[in-house]
């Protein structure tokens, strides 16, 4: 790996994480999210400045060139925050149902309070 990418790579890992803790500060994305992406981030650095553990890992499961190795790796990656994402706004979509389903039900209640009481002072008169 030339020094070039090395730097690049450095580079790329601070200003991802800079950007993710901008998003944090103006409230724009969670804490709770936020520290993948920063473990995404160190991870991305310790690979740029120690690239031999990679090149072994790769040759060790037999892939041909670090390069797929890396690739396969980031679609793996990626597979699973889609994952976790896709279960967050399911759980947020199932919220969203029961506070409807509740939200429904107290304004039946209340008009139907409301109704008992229009029947109630227009008998009394």
């Amino acid at each position: 790996m030339t020094v070039a990418l090395r730097l690049f790579m450095v580079v790329s890992c601070i200003l991802l994480s800079v950007y993710v803790i901008h998003l944090v500060k103006h409230e724009r994305l969670q804490l709770r999210y936020s520290l993948l992406w920063l473990f995404l981030a160190l991870a991305m650095l310790v690979c740029a400045l120690f690239p031999d553990p990679l090149f072994s890992i790769a040759a060790a499961l037999g892939f041909e060139a670090p390069a797929s190795f890396i690739f396969f790796t980031g679609m793996i990656l990626l597979l699973l925050i889609s994952l976790s994402l896709s279960t967050i706004v399911s759980k947020q979509q199932t919220s969203i149902k029961n506070l409807t389903q509740k939200l429904a039900l107290l304004e039946h209640q209340l008009n139907y309070e409301e109704q008992g009481n229009h029947s109630d002072s227009g008998s009394s008169r």
